[in-house]
């Protein structure tokens, strides 16, 4: 009786109808033909290659990413690095084999030196910062192997510090000065002479000597080598009337100059300097540098 009863259990669970029979046997022929499918992508080539290989490149692009640029990073740093020999200098001596130790190309050497040769000199560690050719990471590990002071007197210190109280008549007020006042200065040859008295008629007189600095006939070098011999007495000879015809100066661009005659001759004069700010092109920074030169009349 045990017996039969285990066989009834067996064939009521594992019997199958004639449809579920049908079911299983759909189910397994979608489920055949999705390997194949699966199958026949996976050799299937993509632009010409196959995705193995597409696996494979993309594995081995990760890590050539992840991996080779700090290699190559480290091993760079570590050679710029170690092609820098530091040992103490004065850059007023140093020859050409000194500045590649210290770090510079032999043409950034031979700039140092020919500023060197044409009068320069370096009187303060910092007074290195103004050659273009010294970055601020090559400066800050020189800072303790320059054989300089850190700082001379407070007036030294300031490279574009006016002097207005000058009775020194070895210095020249670039106000007033000619061009053979001009010529007789470091570096300063009649070219250059010619050109810092036009600039100054364009801007009416000079309020700090580092205005020279805006002529490109004078580079840092030039105006190092004569900042000691200059001053201005900070006067301005020929101001600008913005209720004039028109509007020239080197500081006020012309887009904006014709916008304040525009709008003068459409409203009527200015009545102060600052009616300027209602304009579109107002800038603060163009302002700050022509203000000194602007005055209103009728």
């Amino acid at each position: 009786m045990r017996l039969n009863k285990w066989k009834y259990l067996f064939k009521a669970y594992f019997t199958y109808t004639v449809k579920e029979q049908r079911a299983i046997i759909v189910l397994m022929i979608l489920i055949s033909f999705l390997q194949l499918v699966l199958v026949a992508l996976h050799w299937v080539p993509v632009n010409g290659k196959s995705r193995n290989d597409l696996v494979t490149q993309a594995t081995t692009s990760n890590n050539t990413l992840s991996l080779e640029p700090q290699f190559k990073i480290k091993t760079e740093t570590k050679s710029k690095s170690s092609s820098i020999k530091l040992f103490s200098f004065n850059p007023n001596t140093n020859t050409i084999k000194d500045w590649i130790n210290l770090g510079l190309t032999e043409k950034q050497g031979q700039s140092i030196l020919k500023y060197i040769s044409k009068g320069g000199s370096f009187k303060v560690k910092n007074d290195m910062k103004k050659m273009h050719v010294v970055k601020p990471e090559l400066f800050r590990q020189w800072w303790d192997y320059i054989q300089l002071p850190d700082s001379l007197t407070a007036s030294k210190e300031k490279y574009f510090e006016p002097d207005h109280k000058s009775t020194n008549t070895q210095k020249v007020n670039i106000n007033i000065a000619s061009i053979d006042d001009l010529d007789k200065l470091p570096l300063i040859g009649e070219g250059r002479a010619k050109a810092i008295i036009s600039y100054r008629d364009r801007l009416g007189g000079f309020i700090l000597i580092d205005q020279l600095l805006d002529l490109k006939s004078i580079p840092d070098s030039v105006f190092l080598s004569i900042k000691d011999r200059i001053y201005t007495d900070g006067k301005i000879y020929k101001s600008l009337n913005i209720n004039a015809d028109s509007l020239f100066h080197p500081y006020l661009p012309k887009s904006f100059a014709k916008m304040i005659v525009s709008y003068r001759q459409q409203h009527g004069n200015y009545q102060r300097i600052e009616d300027l700010r209602i304009l579109p092109l107002y800038d603060d920074k163009i302002m700050r540098k022509i203000a000194p030169y602007l005055i209103v009349k009728p």
